[in-house]
């Protein structure tokens, strides 16, 4: 019983290792899928963020860009408009080619000195004197930022606070497409900071003037960084989202790797039934003689093996006895094979009948018989060799009458191996054959 009771427990030890190897196996690809998942999800959220975050840069930059070239373009507009307006006064006060020109000039520049855009923006003009550029090759014609320097000469050598040229670079811009966007640093309006500013400037050939207008990028930052901080919150609520279904995902899929699991351990304990059943049959099958129904070579050894062990570790007897049918090949080749197959069978039910549970009897192979008597001396075993030999002579074998055996016997002494035992008893059976059949001999007497 306890040896039962600790096979049990054994079991009941394994399974529940192998329910938490499932339950690992099962959860663990989960989590990582889930994980995976999460971390690609998410991985695209910061990527869609990060892209979105560069589309606002470059479409707000965009959108000032047009914002200030349409202010320009409409100065263009407005200049031409006066011009007209000018030109139409000229029949009514008689006005030369020199007074239209100035008069249109003051009243635009009048204008243009009035005029504020978005975010104290402006629009300011230099009066170009040497497309060459160097000192003095322009003059500050309106600046609404900077009043007191009207009329200031200005020089392509001039530099910002960052070492940049920038009448070089509006100069050069102009030059090459009458047009220009460049970057420098300059005074905010109505104040002394100085900030980062995008321009955009362009030629107004008639008077050589070139008209521009600029944004501070500063204040595109701060526009750039209340958009992100909206998109960032949208962003996280994403994320968190993202997390409780995820987290709801795996909780789902928990619940159904227990319920499955509980199911799948149903049925493999009604497998585990149906295994163990064939499992048994398998096992009598593989130490059992098909023929005889007794044991077959195999559990002969290793019941063999273990007797062994047993007599030379505790002292005890331990004797063999080798039966071999007479002239049983005579029997086969006179009455058939399936009478053949009979005779064997009926003498392993008599070698079944006439041994004690102890001893184990089997086919050795052929019509060759073995028992192994478990703690029986060599008289004990010749007794027994005889009672069976005599039972078999005397049994009537239907179609052939009667059969008889050979018995050759061995017992145990220290040292012996089951080679040894067997290589005796082999030789007692053979002089058995040898004396005229039908006898016990032993191997020892």
């Amino acid at each position: 019983m306890l040896k039962l009771n600790s096979k049990n427990d054994l079991d009941c030890t394994d399974k529940n290792i192998i329910r938490c190897y499932f339950y690992i196996g099962a959860l663990l690809p989960m989590i990582l899928l889930v994980l995976f998942f999460s971390f690609t999800y998410m991985n695209s959220l910061e990527k869609e963020l990060s892209t979105k975050i560069d589309q606002l840069s470059t479409s707000i930059i965009k959108e000032k860009k047009i914002f200030i070239r349409n202010a320009v373009e409409r100065t263009f507009f407005l200049i031409e408009s006066v011009r007209a307006q000018v030109l139409s006064e000229k029949i009514q006060k008689n006005l030369t080619q020199e007074q239209i020109k100035s008069i249109s000039i003051d009243r635009i520049s009048n204008f243009i000195r009035n005029v504020r855009l978005a975010n104290n923006g402006y629009i300011w003009v230099n009066h170009i004197l040497d497309y060459q550029g160097g000192d003095k090759y322009a003059v500050r014609r309106v600046h609404p930022n900077m009043p007191d320097s009207e009329g200031l000469l200005l020089s392509t050598n001039m530099l910002d606070i960052h070492g940049n040229k920038p009448y070089e670079t509006e100069l050069n811009g102009i030059n090459q497409n009458g047009e220009i966007y460049f970057e420098y640093y300059f005074n905010k309006m109505d104040s002394l900071k100085v900030a980062h500013k995008m321009s955009f400037a362009k030629l107004y050939k008639p008077y050589d003037w070139v008209i521009g207008s600029g944004v501070y990028l500063d204040d595109v930052d701060l526009l750039i960084e209340r958009e992100t901080k909206k998109m960032q919150e949208i962003h996280n609520k994403q994320k968190k989202h993202a997390f409780f279904l995820s987290l709801g995902a795996s909780l789902i899929s928990i619940v159904m790797i227990i319920f499955f699991e509980k199911k799948i351990r149903k049925l493999i304990l009604s497998y585990e039934q149906k295994i163990n059943k064939y499992t048994k049959k398998l096992e009598i099958r593989s130490i059992t003689d098909g023929l005889t129904g007794l044991y077959n070579r195999l559990k002969l050894d290793s019941v063999f093996v273990s007797e062994l062990w047993r007599a030379a570790r505790y002292k005890t007897p331990l004797s063999i006895i080798m039966i071999d049918l007479d002239h049983f090949k005579n029997v086969n080749d006179t009455y058939g094979h399936l009478i053949g197959d009979q005779v064997i069978r009926e003498v392993a039910t008599i070698l079944k009948d006439n041994t004690r549970s102890v001893d184990t009897v089997g086919r050795w192979g052929g019509e060759e018989f073995l028992i192994i008597c478990s703690e029986n001396e060599l008289k004990g075993a010749k007794q027994l060799a005889d009672k069976i030999r005599k039972r078999i002579e005397l049994h009537n074998f239907p179609a052939i009458g009667s059969v008889t055996c050979s018995f050759g016997i061995s017992t145990f002494h220290d040292g012996d191996s089951q080679d040894s035992m067997m290589e005796r008893a082999d030789k007692a059976l053979y002089r058995a054959k040898k004396n005229g059949r039908n006898t016990t001999v032993c191997a020892e007497l």
